[in-house]
């Protein structure tokens, strides 16, 4: 048994529902995935149903069980897990997977593919490099250590105004991001646009350092898995965040204890 000291990814994940959903009784419909293998790796898949979508849940819940699956079975091959060259390449495979998932799902139910519209982010991070892919809203945020964060990948619209980008869209895989960073991963953030107005300037996307510094101060000096999540849905829940925004929220917090 690995010792409790060993080096591996200590994670915080929340999701709570929105105020306005709460308000109408609706279901959260964002959906997020984690996983660490052998220690080194961390696979993390994200997803928020459109609101739209009458099956938008589903959607997400679909995409990141499909996008997840794929990560681990790339990391079962121990020697493709290790280039990052062959981690885009799954990522990418990730995401045709998820849409295809999405498509035969709608198929089964004869229901248009854009019900189960739905935006996904996912990404394989070692303590030496990561790859991060995203369609739509939502960001992944990287640091690098020192209090040093930067945007990794960034919300993606639409052709119009507050029009979002969805795996289910036309031209999803075409319009998907692909972010590989070759050097320290030593603190990562995944969110859902709920929390964009609060973590990203926007004027460009750049990470708001007072959003995140308390943050991965607060999990450098935890230990309890199940302490640390109900502590950072209590964060989400709390009136300073649902007074900037009503929507659902989700977020993984990971920072690498070598």
């Amino acid at each position: 048994m690995p010792s409790k000291h060993a080096s591996t990814w200590h994670t915080a994940t929340a999701v709570v529902s929105g105020v306005r959903h709460r308000r109408n009784q609706a279901a959260c419909q964002d959906v997020l995935r984690t996983a660490v293998v052998d220690r080194k790796w961390l696979l993390v898949a994200l997803a928020d149903g459109a609101g739209s979508a009458p099956l938008g849940g589903l959607g997400a819940d679909l995409a990141t069980r499909s996008a997840l699956g794929a990560l681990a079975t790339h990391c079962a091959d121990r020697q493709a897990r290790t280039q990052p060259v062959d981690t885009e390449t799954a990522i990418r495979k990730g995401f045709a997977e998820a849409r295809g998932v999405l498509e035969r799902e709608a198929a089964g139910r004869a229901v248009t593919l854009r019900d189960l519209a739905t935006t996904l982010l996912v990404c394989l991070a070692t303590p030496d490099w990561i790859v991060a892919g995203q369609v739509g809203d939502g960001a992944v945020v990287l640091g690098e250590g020192e209090g040093a964060w930067r945007t990794l990948t960034r919300p993606a619209s639409g052709e119009y105004l507050n029009e979002t980008v969805f795996v289910t869209s036309e031209d999803a895989l075409d319009r998907m991001q692909v972010a590989p960073h070759e050097g320290a991963v030593r603190e990562l953030a995944l969110f859902s646009d709920g929390l964009q107005m609060l973590a990203l300037k926007l004027a460009d996307a750049a990470p708001h350092e007072p959003f995140f510094r308390p943050l991965f101060s607060w999990l450098s000096r935890t230990t309890d898995p199940f302490t640390t999540g109900r502590e950072l849905e209590s964060l989400l829940r709390s009136p300073r965040v649902a007074d900037r925004t009503d929507d659902d929220l989700s977020l993984c917090l990971a920072r690498w204890t070598g």
